[in-house]
């Protein structure tokens, strides 16, 4: 079995679903010090235990130039409904190699592991640095990559090694969460509607008003969305006009959109409605940043050479593409500032029982990406 297929095999069967980082963090030093590399663990603020680590390390070719960064994520989410075999254990069927990150991400994990390995017994073959980073918590609030930002870890060009084989993804919409509270007027349901006034009619009115709201558009991104997805209020116990109802708004933006301009529009729909000084908008609090939109532009040389050396590698063409949510992507492109590409090797079923990955797309991945860095880089 070749190296590359063994680690993917060995990271497979290690448990690293969201929030049990450790031991998968723990595999990946141990290859880098048997490459000669110093792993770097680094730990958000909100892991006072320091057992959701994310990692990174640094190939330096003695020679000035350039800095490339690799990236994937080591969490997967949780085990769902459904495996028909060990999510812990690869199970070969015909092209596919079933197992639980067999796609999301670990043959990306693979893949830059190889490319590390390649440039470490190949230092004159490059010019610059070399980062491969390791990240955490993808799957729940991107606390890593927003750590690994804060860390100063930053790059001229970074891949992030995602599953996205038949494509490659050059922008992402951005995301924030409102809650917005309709007040009514609580009064004994027997007097009702002559007296009161029941929050949850006034709520399904701003609902609707909410989602008839206007977003911007951009050229290859489309268009921003409003999804209102859980609405709570009233009671069972007691007869009475329920007098409060809480929505939670979904909002994915575009470059232009903020969350200022989103709670203006909230308020202005609640006006539109007869609700003015009836409704409160405040965006949901969370540990982690929400991320911003970005796009790369099509003519970036990042871009142009990873196309070039995927046609190179398989024959094909790459297609450019634009994802309609976001991922660790986007914290490196707003808040590092760092040009990004998506791509790695893919299968199917993510985030559902039964998910695999395809060998030959990890390893085509591995070349692509050194390639990459042989023409950028030198």
């Amino acid at each position: 079995m070749k190296n590359i297929i063994r680690r993917w095999y060995d990271m497979i069967r290690i448990n690293s679903i969201n929030g049990h980082e450790v031991d998968l963090a723990d595999y990946i030093a141990n290859k880098l010090k048997g490459m000669g590399l110093t792993p770097h663990y680094i730990y958000f603020d909100e892991d006072r235990e320091k057992v959701r680590p994310s990692l990174w390390t640094e190939l330096d070719s003695g020679r000035p130039g350039k800095t490339m960064m690799l990236v994937g994520h080591i969490d997967t989410v949780g085990i769902a409904n459904g495996w028909k075999t060990d999510p812990f254990t690869p199970t070969e069927e015909d092209d596919r190699v079933y197992g639980l990150g067999a796609m999301d991400m670990k043959g990306g994990l693979a893949a830059v592991l190889e490319t590390l390995e390649y440039y470490v017994n190949h230092k004159d073959a490059f010019q610059g640095k070399l980062r491969a980073c390791f990240l955490s918590d993808e799957e729940g609030l991107s606390a890593g990559a927003y750590q690994l930002m804060k860390e100063g870890v930053t790059a001229d060009y970074a891949i992030m090694a995602e599953c996205r084989y038949d494509n490659v993804a050059v922008g992402f919409r951005g995301r924030f969460s409102f809650e917005v509270t309709v007040r009514g007027e609580a009064a004994h349901t027997s007097r009702y509607p002559q007296v009161g006034v029941n929050a949850l009619i006034s709520a399904g009115k701003m609902a609707e008003a909410i989602e008839a709201l206007p977003t911007k558009r951009h050229p290859k991104l489309n268009a921003g969305t409003w999804c209102v997805r859980h609405i709570h209020g009233g009671n069972m116990d007691t007869l009475v006009v329920p007098d409060t109802c809480e929505l939670f708004v979904d909002r994915f933006v575009v470059p232009g959109e903020d969350e200022e301009g989103c709670i203006a529009q909230i308020y202005e729909a609640a006006k539109s409605i007869g609700l003015e000084g009836k409704v409160d908008v405040r965006l949901k609090p969370r540990v982690s940043p929400y991320m911003k939109s970005f796009a790369l532009e099509e003519d970036h040389i990042l871009l142009t050479t990873l196309r070039k050396t995927f046609t190179q590698v398989t024959g094909g063409e790459l297609p450019v593409s634009y994802d309609p949510s976001c991922c660790d992507s986007n914290i490196l492109a707003v808040t590092g500032g760092i040009p990004v590409v998506t791509f790695g090797p893919s299968g199917g079923g993510m985030h559902s029982a039964n998910e695999y990955g395809h060998p030959y797309q990890v390893e085509n991945c591995a070349e692509i990406y050194r390639l990459c860095v042989e023409a950028l880089m030198n």
